[in-house]
């Protein structure tokens, strides 16, 4: 009997990114269940050339029952896999709203306004859709996705028990509190309210800096960031890493003494779970999927009031008690995101589906 086959679709593929995590990390558990399995998707890194094949490969078998497909934006991808005879199960990583991008980059807006009319359309070939957080799954339902689900991103701990960066850590010497930030250079993450709240927060801490981890994904973003940071006064405080490796992403998490959160949209927010996993207390502005992702762990606030913010950061680096109270809660809470547990949620998934048991040619009105 030939192997089952279950492969994934992605708009993109590239170093880094969380989406491309996942669909490593699943295409490794799906090859270890005995499933025949490839990414292939729409734009590819040079650097992954050889690990994802390009969509315009990719033809079913006859005996390919469905297909993953991660769903972020709107693409030629989705029509593409719309019109070919299998099913989806669907991994919704959310859009960003598009308003967020309105006045910056009217292409990527128009790409976000067909993502999410692509995702209503998306219904009716869904055998299954799964949001990366309960927040994503309401959207989902929303929409009116009938059978939905929540597979978290998962964190694989071997990644990050890596020794410090030498590098890092000498560029990096410490001379006072530091605030991280992982995330790329986006308006939706608003950076920009990061340095304003480093700027009130060095009127009770003059040491204090701010290093910004991320690509530079908009550049015009980027130097407003830079130029603003210049215009505070803070141009050496603030530090812009650009792209990292994820050696270096580690050493600036240890680095760091708080992770800080403005951003006003993540359907998830990978970062959170890595600063739980790394021992990093987290503060963070409840937007979006951001409460669902800490649970009853670090600390939220509702209110952008910059001098309040920054009093909580101080109180943050001088209660102790706190801190440690602070990063158990957490650390038990990241345990529901490690490998083995997520693993065994995506299990129980392909169970319920029956997706290994062999079966004729699919048909789009259901699983045959």
């Amino acid at each position: 009997m030939s192997k089952p086959v279950l492969h994934q679709v992605s708009v993109g593929a590239t170093i880094g990114d969380a989406i491309t995590d996942q669909a490593f990390m699943l295409r490794r558990w799906l090859r270890e269940m005995g499933f025949v399995s490839e990414i292939f998707a729409e734009h590819i890194h040079p650097e992954l050339e050889g690990e994802v094949r390009p969509i315009a490969t990719y033809r079913p078998r006859p005996n390919e029952r469905l297909v993953i497909y991660h769903h972020s934006i709107g693409s030629p991808t989705a029509d593409l896999l719309m019109d070919l005879p299998v099913q989806l199960l669907l991994i919704y990583h959310n859009i960003t709203p598009p308003e967020f991008f309105a006045s910056i980059d009217p292409e990527l807006t128009r790409q976000m306004v067909v993502g999410r009319q692509q995702l209503e359309r998306l219904c009716r070939h869904t055998v299954l859709a799964c949001g990366v957080s309960a927040y994503n799954e309401a959207e989902l339902r929303a929409v009116g996705f009938g059978r939905t689900s929540v597979l978290p991103l998962a964190l694989n701990e071997s990644e990050y028990r890596v020794a410090p960066d030498p590098l890092v850590m000498s560029r990096n010497p410490k001379q006072g509190p530091c605030l991280l930030f992982v995330g790329r250079s986006v308006p939706n993450k608003r950076q920009e309210d990061l340095i304003k709240l480093l700027y009130f927060y060095r009127r009770i801490e003059p040491s204090a800096r701010l290093v910004l981890v991320g690509s530079d994904w908009m550049p015009a973003y980027s130097r407003w960031l830079r130029d603003l940071a210049m215009d505070l006064g803070m141009a050496d405080d603030v530090c812009f890493t650009g792209y990292v490796t994820q050696q270096q992403m580690v050493s600036y998490y240890r680095l760091a003494d708080l992770y800080v959160s403005m951003s006003e949209h993540e359907g998830f927010g990978k970062p959170f779970i890595e600063s739980m996993y790394l021992g990093l207390p987290i503060l963070a502005y409840a937007a979006a999927g951001v409460p669902d992702t800490l649970g009853q762990t670090g600390i939220l606030f509702r209110e952008k009031n910059y001098e309040a913010v920054a009093e909580l950061i101080d109180i943050l680096m001088h209660d102790k008690l706190l801190r440690v109270r602070i990063v158990a809660r957490q650390q038990e809470r990241v345990q529901v995101f490690l490998e083995p547990a997520v693993r065994k949620t995506w299990e129980a998934i392909i169970s319920d589906l029956g997706i290994g048991e062999q079966a004729g040619p699919t048909n789009k009105q259901g699983i045959s």
